[in-house]
């Protein structure tokens, strides 16, 4: 996951309201696209449709097949005007669905646990715009699905922005996919000691994270079981801080389409050239016996054009639309890729990670 200093960028997305056939959803909903091809398809109630959250999840439970068909289909949905209002009732909405058991352990945004299965999504600044990523890319394991849920939608800015990867696969150079298909994609990272963040309103910077709460974990031995389940090996530095390194693939194939995505952070070493952010990353790795980074297999980073040239292709692709209070974003998560615009005012938006 990458930020930068941009701030309040006006949100790119067709105005047009184009209906789409969902009658596999019975007569209570409409359903409508911005555009040909361009994701997310939404599904709004119609007024009066669902008296209460009972009802509603009731009707998300009993289309729960067709709701996987139309995610499948479009890369993501969103749900609109039904009655959920709370971290309750989004985490029975998405109890519909099979939830990632893994859950966020071993992420780097900071995020706590809300309800049960239902986390914050970011407690990242937000000053800072949350580049294009697909959730948990520096892992090999991950959430094949992720759920958002707009409590409160910001006054100004704060939209969930998105990309289709199929548009940024097509864009991607042959040259750079050929270099990035021939080498491993070795991830290192780093959390700061338990209680660094713990009690933190905003975060600065993700690897200011303590490992207590990346690991919703009090201890050490509980926090090396879950390395241990999750195939990560960990490694413990004098100042109580903890590094892992692992190893996957920059591109990883979709298990029910077969299509290939990108799937990494290797551009984002050079995210951060200026600015507060560079700062804070310079001192915050300074300290750290061995910082935090995306490096392709033979131990060498893209080179600063690479890296440009990615992050213009994610620049290109990025859509936004402003969330409504009680929206609920469902994104395959290889399909569809997502970041967060800066903002100012209230803004609250949870996350729940989800399974096929």
């Amino acid at each position: 996951m990458a930020t930068s200093n941009n701030r309040l960028e006006q949100p790119s997305f067709p105005t047009s309201r184009i209906p789409v056939d969902a009658g596999q959803l019975g007569d209570a909903v409409d359903a409508w696209i911005g555009a040909k091809d361009v994701p997310p398809l939404f599904i709004e109630a119609k007024a009066d449709a669902f008296p209460d959250v009972p009802s509603a999840i009731e009707w998300v439970g009993a289309h729960r097949e067709a709701l996987d068909a139309l995610i499948l289909e479009h890369g993501g949905i969103v749900l609109r005007g039904l009655p959920i209002e709370s971290a309750a009732d989004f985490n029975a909405l998405v109890h519909n669905f099979p939830l990632y058991k893994p859950g966020y352990v071993a992420g780097m945004s900071p995020r706590k646990k809300v309800k049960e299965d239902v986390l914050e999504s970011t407690r990242l600044d937000k000053n800072f715009k949350i580049q294009l990523h697909s959730e948990m890319a520096y892992m090999k394991q991950y959430p094949p699905r992720i759920a958002f849920f707009c409590r409160t939608a910001a006054p100004i800015g704060g939209e969930t922005i998105i990309g289709k990867m199929s548009e940024f696969m097509k864009r991607l150079p042959a040259d750079l996919a050929a270099k990035l298909d021939s080498h491993d994609y070795h991830v290192v990272r780093n959390y700061a000691p338990a209680g660094n963040t713990r009690d933190a309103a905003e975060v600065s910077h993700g690897d200011q994270v303590g490992w207590d709460e990346a690991f919703f974990a009090d201890s050490r031995e509980e926090v090396e079981e879950r390395c241990r389940e999750l195939g990560m090996e960990p490694s413990w530095n004098d100042d109580g801080s903890l590094t892992l390194v692992e190893i996957s693939k920059p591109f990883t194939v979709h298990p029910k389409t077969g299509e290939r995505f990108y799937r990494a952070n290797l551009h984002v070493n050079n995210a951060y050239e200026d600015g507060g952010l560079a700062e804070i990353q310079a001192k915050v790795r300074a300290s750290q016996k061995r910082p935090t980074g995306h490096y392709l297999g033979n131990g060498e980073m893209l080179s600063r054009d690479e890296s440009n040239r990615i992050t213009s292709i994610f620049q290109e692709i990025e859509l936004a639309w402003p969330w409504q209070d009680g929206d609920v974003m469902i994104l395959d998560n290889l399909q569809v890729v997502h970041g967060r615009n800066p903002f100012d005012g209230p803004r609250e938006v949870m996350v729940a990670l989800l399974d096929h």
